[in-house]
């Protein structure tokens, strides 16, 4: 995972292909963090980014845009 990239979880992704809501957010930071974390995500609709494991997270990619 790159910084830049949207996310959101990885469960979540038969929510998007029916069209419900999920969380998305935006990779701010990658590195080591507390609890074997290794992303800094900003979810939309939080002020404060949240750390994160990768392995819970998918790539929001144009198969799920379109």
């Amino acid at each position: 995972m790159q910084v830049g990239k949207l996310v959101t979880y990885w469960y979540q992704l038969p929510r998007w292909r029916k069209g419900q809501s999920v969380h998305v957010g935006l990779i701010i930071e990658t590195g080591k963090f507390t609890g074997n974390r290794d992303v800094k995500v900003l979810w939309k609709g939080d002020p404060d980014p949240q750390t994160e494991c990768s392995q819970h997270l998918a790539l929001v990619d144009n198969l799920l845009t379109t």
